[in-house]
């Protein structure tokens, strides 16, 4: 398949969250229906709980690098990286974040606190149209384990149209690449996010 426009897509998160699984899935997805995919650099993911991130680009291109202002969809699945990613970003930019923060040790050995979520995420509003926070962490939970975080939130970006995939491509790709032990509760956290999107945008078209 064919697609005519580059898409860039940039995951973000701590280390132990799944960015990486998230990343592959999207590529592996893509990759089986035929559209061209990079991934590029990772970063952080020898140090659980720092800094990581992923990028993924599909369609046209030789690179899977992603500069300032060049980030199509973000999503992160920590709220203080997502503002660190805001440079990427640009006004058209698609951001899904979870909002339930994992306050660095680097920070509290420091004494520093933690942003307030709230402002974390009105900031991410101010720089593009399409924000949506929401206590991922929570929901993923509910569905079963909050550890597949990264399930609940790949099918949430699943539920909003903006990737070259159907949802039940993507679901298919992430649970066959996926631990069998883990199979079960992750399609759950995936299908626990397809429901939250299917909210979110609902709520989008009362406002």
């Amino acid at each position: 398949m064919k697609v005519a426009t580059t898409l860039r897509i940039l995951v973000v998160g701590v280390g132990g969250q799944g960015v990486l699984s998230a990343s592959r899935a999207i590529g592996q997805a893509a990759g089986a229906k035929g559209i061209d995919v990079r991934i590029g650099q990772l970063h952080g993911l020898s140090q659980r709980g720092g800094s990581v991130e992923s990028t993924v680009c599909l369609g046209p291109g030789s690179t899977g690098f992603v500069s300032a202002g060049q980030a199509d969809v973000l999503l992160a699945l920590e709220p203080m990286e997502a503002l660190r990613a805001l440079p990427r970003l640009h006004s058209e930019s698609t951001i899904l974040v979870n909002t339930m923060p994992i306050t660095p040790f680097s920070l509290t050995l420091a004494g520093g606190t933690y942003p307030d979520e709230e402002g974390l995420v009105d900031a991410l509003r101010g720089g593009s149209r399409t924000v949506h926070g929401f206590d991922g962490s929570a929901l993923a939970a509910e569905s079963g384990s909050a550890r597949s975080l990264n399930a609940f939130m790949l099918g949430t970006l699943a539920g909003f149209d903006v990737l070259p995939l159907e949802p039940a491509e993507l679901r298919g790709t992430f649970a066959a690449s996926g631990h069998q032990a883990f199979r079960s509760v992750n399609l759950a956290a995936f299908d626990a996010g397809l429901a939250q999107a299917q909210i979110l945008r609902d709520g989008e078209s009362k406002s």
